[in-house]
């Protein structure tokens, strides 16, 4: 059932992509300083889509390590003053 629906879901994207391709065939000139490159429009909007998804992809591993190390400092604080209030607890 779920593959099914993954395929239902796969087919319109599929079908935007190849009007997207073929819409945007035309060639473009990429100057890169010393190189000139002649491309399909399509190709560099998709290799600029994939380069700004993989930099977002980087930035959310760097910004989910920091929370993982923020909360193992926090699971410690919370350690430490639990003993505390246990030592407070006896002495009554």
């Amino acid at each position: 059932m779920i593959r099914f629906l993954v395929l239902l879901l796969l087919i319109p994207i599929i079908v935007f992509i190849a009007a997207f391709t073929y819409r945007n065939a035309g060639l473009v000139s990429v100057d890169l300083f010393t190189l000139d490159y002649k491309v399909p429009l399509a190709a560099l909007l998709l290799i600029a889509l994939l380069v700004g998804m993989i930099l977002g992809y980087l930035v959310n591993i760097f910004v989910l390590i920091k929370q993982k190390n923020r909360i193992r400092q926090l699971k410690k604080q919370r350690e430490a003053l639990t003993s505390l209030s246990d030592v407070f607890k006896a002495d009554k």
